[in-house]
């Protein structure tokens, strides 16, 4: 009998083991999973935002009360295979895609955006961080100006249906799990053609966002991390030049190349940003046909249709991919033009990056330039640096 209740007590305890083996199996396979399934780092985010258009010109059609948006972005939190992620600390990466109604339907319509998402951290821990998050991309809207068949003239802030789309957000995020998150924060949208197609105001919106992301197996994927060497804070003579389209004046006329030359300083820094400091020319053909065609400056019209801009700015390096932004004052306006401040954004892709020899950069490069941040052309070209 004693035996028999030692045999029980030993399956007893051996039952035990084997269960609590099962277990930590259990949670090991589900471990081993979540680092190395495909889906592991990828995630979805909803954010409902609430915001206000901004009244920047006093030609602006009514303002409506409120406007609304809904930000769909599928994102990937990168692994650190590169060099450029391991410097950033491994951002997100993705596509979104935005619906927004601005509030009054019959003047603004409302827009479609996509784009591509770019999410850095600012301040990471386990539980809270921050983040700032940047798209640059293409909206549809529903609304244009328009003479005929709708007689839509009310509507003097969007020529085309197809623009440019760009999207500023910054949030603080809650991690309630490594498959949930919850965040609030600020976001700024800008919706414009660039004076691609007259009228052309733009509309620029602020407003705040709540949402909330999930990530179906985990958002902390396996991180490579590879090696990134520390860059030298060298400094840099660049100069980019470019062209753009615009039309001047009237709906549906013809179109005026837009001439462009920068010339400026670069410093790098933190082997991953730029400080940029320089001049940046812009010569308007518009602007020289509007005088000789209203006897402007007669005999001085290419005299006075250039504009010149010290600026200074910032480039955000992911390797082969530079985000700018440049903000400016004019020290010479067109004698059409009398603008404040004058503001650069956009892409540039860098075909050649050398640490050595004369030639260090050569880059492709695409900005939307706006004047009082009222766009004023979309401007393409190619750059270099030595």
């Amino acid at each position: 009998m004693p035996l028999i209740l030692r045999m029980n007590s030993f399956l007893r305890c051996l039952n035990s083991f084997c269960v609590v083996c099962t277990i930590m199996l259990v949670v090991n396979a589900q471990q081993l999973f979540a680092q190395n399934n495909k889906l592991a780092g990828y995630g979805i985010e909803v954010n409902p935002s609430l915001g206000k258009v901004i009244k920047h010109n006093y030609i602006f059609p009514p303002v409506p009360g409120q406007s609304y948006a809904l930000d769909i972005n599928v994102l990937k939190r990168t692994t650190g295979n590169k060099e450029w992620q391991v410097r950033r600390k491994n951002p997100l990466v993705g596509l979104g895609i935005t619906y927004t109604n601005y509030g009054i339907d019959s003047i603004y319509g409302q827009c479609f955006g996509v784009y591509p998402v770019l999410e850095l951290p600012i301040v990471r821990g386990e539980k809270l961080e921050w983040t700032c998050r940047f798209g640059l991309g293409v909206g549809y809207v529903t609304k244009r100006f328009e003479r005929y068949p709708s007689w839509d003239t009310v509507n003097n802030l969007i020529g085309s249906h197809l623009n440019n789309f760009t999207l500023f957000t910054t949030q603080l995020r809650y991690k309630a799990s490594h498959n949930l998150h919850v965040h609030a924060g600020f976001n700024f949208s800008h919706l414009s053609n660039g004076s691609f197609r007259l009228p052309n105001l733009g509309i620029n919106m602020y407003g705040g966002h709540a949402g909330v992301r999930y990530f179906p197996v985990t958002d902390a994927p396996q991180e490579r991390n590879v090696q990134a060497p520390q860059l030298p804070n060298r400094w840099m003579v660049q100069a980019r030049i470019g062209v753009g389209m615009t039309e001047f004046n009237n709906v549906d006329g013809p179109m005026y190349p837009v001439y462009a030359a920068t010339v400026y300083a670069s410093r790098r820094y933190g082997s991953r940003n730029k400080i940029l400091a320089g001049i940046d020319y812009s010569y308007f053909t518009s602007a020289h046909a509007f005088m000789r065609l209203n006897e402007v400056e007669v005999g001085n019209e290419r005299a006075n249709s250039w504009e010149g801009v010290i600026f200074v700015g910032h480039e955000f390096m992911f390797g082969r991919l530079g985000i700018v932004a440049q903000v400016g004052v004019p020290f010479r306006h067109t004698a059409v033009n009398d603008d404040k401040t004058i503001q650069k954004m956009g892409y540039s892709y860098y075909l050649l990056q050398n640490e050595e020899g004369i030639l260090k950069e050569l880059s492709l490069n695409g900005f939307i330039k706006s004047n009082n941040l009222e766009a004023s052309h979309l401007e393409f070209g190619f750059g270099f640096g030595i």
